[in-house]
């Protein structure tokens, strides 16, 4: 604190306070409510030269108050926000704009008294600084959910006035903050379209909107809610200029993230070729790629020889379309091939990442199994780098489901990785396979009761696949249920040899972990042929996307249920109730959200298909 009055010290200072009593949130310390009035005295006072730093510090604590339980805030923090209001009320009239906006950013966060800040705010304007006058129209839209019914009416009808009037920015502002106080409710789109589209305006004191005027439309339409924001999006996308484009197509990809928009999608298909940079435009379409709808592959092919290359290869491949397959060919020659060797997977807050992974890509090239499987195979070499041999042995494993005869081609460059010790991947390939991998059940059977576990599981299951004798499988899985999910989903593939384990499954699909219940209830009914054993398990993550709570276990619940024959109405019914429900059943982001989404749903339509 005493930092803060040194002019070279002050802001290292605030950062250092910043870090000990916010550090990434989630409750209001002890600290806080202690230190609260010595910074509301520095905030005021011209001796700081770092005054909006520490403003963020009390921002960003009151911004925690607000949103966590309250068995996370500081019991006296009440009564210390109560204490320091007035003090911040003050600084509203502060000469300096940063400090202003400052304040504004702290009161917007206000749970007390939100009223009192409600009437300061309308009261001080028109401000003479822009960046207030947009800050504040950005808080009293924040505040109006928790206003009273006595001061609500007041700052909705300035709202309304304010994006109304003659000052394009201000509308554009004031009709965002309408949007933000009444959720749910259309907004009339024409003052954003406007405020996007008029000369930009810099904030450099902004601390609510962007301060950057390249950034403002991505901040304007992240703050939108779904129907609003396509309509804007729409608009800016058939903009003659480049930066408007450039900012639709950024907000279209977002969007896409969370919830099917047709009307989208076919707006990025129509402005690719007007972009200067049409790679996130190419990305999102090549998500969406699939067999069943190739429409985007005569785009993607006219840029096979071009800057985008790899991603036009990508949504060739996944549309099925034969004209990846030389590409293809020379990928796998490469020695890198512009794709991860590895799964990517993160949040919905952006798209990334933007492509897939190798083996994500060639997943779905299993119908070029006879063209693809002799360019893999230098790749199973010993010699040749781990991580590409671990990815052509991912692509192997789910090509072997349906295209067997051509994996088994590799039978013996797999059986000799086994021999050299490469064991996991390469027994989960064979098993995959199954008996036309006989030529390698010597090794697994010599193999059988090593490695760590994930290995031995593995081991033990693809030397039942591929000899058929289960005794081996079932002395090594049986006493391992329960250590692993993995272990029931291969004990689940020896069917009625696994009739004895059928009670330890029955506890373990009763377990709260998802993953635990999932791979014991598909077992159970893989080994009973009772659909009624684990079918009302296997629809539980099913029935969660439509609460909005899309779990990783989703597609993989989805998978199981479309191979059981006998399920309820009630169970068909949630199936139709999802494909009905355009939001994105997906719990990762990047290409996973939308790739995730589409298997999800075709699962479910083939299933549904079935009735």
């Amino acid at each position: 604190m005493r930092s803060l009055l040194v002019g070279d010290e002050a802001f290292e200072a605030a950062d250092e306070l910043l870090n000990e009593l916010h550090h990434q949130g989630g409750f209001v310390c002890t600290a806080a409510p202690a230190i609260l009035p010595f910074l509301v005295e520095a905030a005021g006072s011209p001796r700081v030269s770092c005054r909006p730093q520490v403003l963020e510090i009390l921002a960003r604590l009151a911004g925690t108050a607000a949103v966590v339980a309250a068995r996370f805030v500081a019991a006296d923090w009440s009564g210390a926000w109560a204490r320091a209001r007035p003090g911040l009320l003050a600084l509203l009239g502060d000469q300096d704009p940063a400090v202003r906006t400052g304040a504004i950013w702290v009161l917007r966060e206000d749970t007390e008294n939100p009223d009192e800040v409600a009437q300061a705010l309308v009261a001080g304007w028109p401000d003479p600084d822009v960046s207030v006058r947009t800050d504040m129209l950005l808080a009293l839209g924040s505040l109006a959910k928790r206003l009273s019914a006595a001061a609500l009416p007041e700052v909705l009808v300035f709202l309304r006035d304010q994006g109304e009037g003659a000052d394009t920015h201000h509308a554009m502002y004031a009709t965002l903050a309408l949007a933000k106080a009444l959720p749910g409710r259309p907004i009339p789109t024409a003052p954003i379209i406007a405020g996007l589209t008029a000369e930009p305006v810099a904030l450099p004191h902004s601390n609510l909107a962007s301060r950057d005027p390249d950034h403002a439309s991505g901040n304007v339409l992240r703050d939108l809610d779904r129907r609003n924001g396509e309509a804007v999006c729409l608009a800016l996308l058939a903009r003659p200029e480049q930066r408007l484009r450039v900012a639709g197509v950024n907000a279209a990809v977002k969007a896409l993230l969370h919830a099917r928009a047709p009307g989208l999608l076919s707006a990025l298909r129509g402005c690719v070729e007007t972009l200067d940079d049409p790679a996130l435009a190419l990305r999102i379409l090549a998500a969406h790629a699939r067999r069943e709808d190739a429409r985007d592959a005569d785009l993607m092919a006219a840029h096979l020889d071009g800057p985008w290359a790899n991603i036009a290869l990508w949504g060739l491949a996944w549309s099925g379309d034969d004209r990846a397959v030389p590409g293809l060919l020379d990928l796998l020659a490469r020695r890198k091939t512009g794709f991860t060797l590895y799964g990517q997977r993160t949040g919905k807050s952006g798209f990334w990442p933007s492509a897939p992974s190798l083996a994500e890509l060639l997943t779905p090239c299993a119908p070029w199994a006879n063209s693809l499987t002799p360019a893999i195979s230098p790749h199973l070499h010993p010699d040749c780098a781990d991580d590409l041999r671990r990815s052509v042995l991912e692509t192997l494993a789910q090509w072997a489901a349906t295209q067997t005869a051509e994996v088994a081609r590799v039978v013996p460059e797999l059986t000799a990785l086994l021999e050299r010790g490469e064991w996991g991947q390469a027994a989960t390939v064979l098993g995959e396979i199954g008996p036309q991998a006989a030529h390698a059940a010597p090794e697994l059977e010599r193999l059988l009761g090593t490695g760590e576990r994930r290995t031995l599981i593995e081991i033990a299951w693809a030397h039942f696949r591929v000899s058929g004798d289960p005794e081996p499988a079932l002395q090594i899985l049986g006493p391992r249920l329960g250590e692993d999910h993995h272990v029931s989903r291969r004990l689940g593939d020896l069917g009625p040899h696994a009739t004895a384990h059928v009670p330890t499954l029955r506890l373990l699909a009763q377990a709260l972990d998802h993953w635990t219940a999932h791979e014991a209830a598909h077992a159970l009914i893989k080994i009973t042929g009772d659909p009624g054993e684990g079918a009302h398990i296997l629809i539980r993550p099913i029935a969660e996307l439509l609460e909005g709570r899309p779990l990783p276990v989703a597609s993989a619940a989805a998978r199981a249920l479309t191979g059981i024959d006998a399920l309820s109405e009630g169970h068909l019914a949630i199936m139709g109730d999802v494909l009905a429900d355009d939001r994105r059943h997906s719990y990762w982001g990047g290409v996973t959200a939308i790739s995730e989404d589409l298997e999800l749903r075709a699962l479910l339509t083939q299933r549904l298909s079935r009735l």
